[in-house]
C-alpha cells in the first residue's frame, strides 16, 4: 500500500490560511491565536509533525581547544625535527603532514573564534 504524497509545507499552510479566510467572519477582530490554532490543526491533519528543533549548534571554539591543538602541533613539529635529524624519512613525512593538518586546524579555529562562528 502506497502512502499519498504529502504536499509541500508552503502549500499546506496556504491552504490552511485560505480555509481560515473563507470560514471566518470578516467583521470579527483578527485573532492571531485562532489563526495559529487553525494552521496547526491543518498541518497536523495533513500529516506533519510539529516539534521543537532540539539540535544544538556547536559552540565557538574555546581557548582551551585551540591551545590543545597548538600544543599538539608543537609536539608534532618537535618530533618531526627529531626524526629528520635521525634520517628516518618516513616518520619525518608523516610528522610534517600531521603538523600541517594541526596548524591548519588551529588557524581555522582561531578564525572561527575571532569571527564568532560555530566550530566545524
Amino acid at each position: 500500500m502506497t502512502r499519498p504524497a504529502i504536499p509541500p509545507h508552503r502549500q499546506v499552510v496556504a491552504a490552511a490560511l485560505e480555509d481560515w479566510w473563507l470560514t471566518t467572519d470578516p467583521t470579527a477582530p483578527f485573532d492571531y491565536d485562532q489563526v495559529a490554532d487553525h494552521v496547526e490543526l491543518h498541518l497536523v491533519s495533513s500529516g506533519y509533525r510539529i516539534s521543537h528543533d532540539t539540535r544544538r549548534t556547536s559552540p565557538v571554539p574555546t581557548v582551551r581547544a585551540i591551545a590543545t591543538v597548538a600544543l599538539l602541533g608543537t609536539a608534532t613539529t618537535a618530533s618531526t625535527v627529531y626524526t629528520a635529524l635521525h634520517s628516518n624519512w618516513w616518520w619525518t613525512a608523516l610528522g610534517a603532514l600531521a603538523t600541517a593538518l594541526l596548524t591548519r586546524e588551529a588557524i581555522r579555529d582561531l578564525t572561527d573564534r575571532h569571527r564568532g562562528r560555530s566550530a566545524r
